[in-house]
């Protein structure tokens, strides 16, 4: 039978506390002391552009919308399930969903406004909503880390890592370039995003250990 339980830090609780409280602490001081935001990264990034830059980057602008989201998810699941079973498909799933959700208490409670300086090249109008942290990176970075969770070999979680990276990256700089964010923002996503995915692959362990008495063995690195 094939375990249900990801691949956590032995000290969950401890990297979850300490990557939320990084991540509130960077919203703060960046909303405090403005040259935190690094706001002419944004004017840097969106100078370089062309036609296919900003497909890319609206392409992407699509990645944090539910449909989008649950079509990523359920991508995923079936990927996971044919390769770890169906306990760690739904873990991931589960761990990436909730951890993407908690952006949502860290932008009501940091209140940081969207970037208002204005770009060589507009491609779209800030919406008005919360900037810190970005949404589309805290999803990227939640989905990389629960999918690292589940690979048992060094050699599988080194590669999703540095492709995992490199996806994030991507999102982090398709949010830069439409000019949504500060670079700040993107950043602080990163934390939240594992974070979140810490802080409910913990939490699905311990309820994995009820529901699965056979699966008891530590999952901890």
């Amino acid at each position: 039978m094939k375990t249900a339980l990801l691949r956590i830090p032995r000290h969950w609780i401890v990297w979850t506390v300490v990557l939320f409280a990084l991540t509130f602490g960077l919203g703060f001081a960046a909303k405090s002391i403005p040259a935190l935001r690094l706001a002419a990264v944004d004017a840097a990034v969106n100078s370089v552009n062309s036609s296919l830059l900003d497909r890319m980057a609206l392409a992407l602008d699509f990645l944090d919308r539910p449909t989008v989201v649950a079509a990523v998810l359920a991508v995923t699941f079936i990927v996971v399930l044919l390769i770890k079973g169906w306990r760690l498909a739904l873990a991931v799933c589960v761990v990436t969903g909730l951890g993407w959700l908690t952006t949502l208490v860290v932008k009501a409670v940091v209140a940081e406004p969207r970037p208002t300086a204005v770009l060589s090249h507009i491609l779209k109008v800030s919406p008005a909503t919360l900037s810190y942290p970005s949404g589309h990176v805290v999803f990227a970075a939640a989905l990389v880390a629960a999918l690292a969770m589940v690979c048992r070999r060094v050699a599988s979680r080194t590669i999703i890592l540095i492709v995992g990276g490199l996806f994030i990256l991507l999102v982090a700089w398709s949010r830069l370039y439409i000019g949504v964010h500060f670079t700040s923002d993107v950043v602080g996503a990163i934390l939240n995003g594992v974070a979140g995915a810490i802080l409910f692959a913990g939490l699905w362990n311990l309820l994995a250990r009820r529901v699965f008495p056979g699966d008891r063995k530590s999952a901890g690195r």
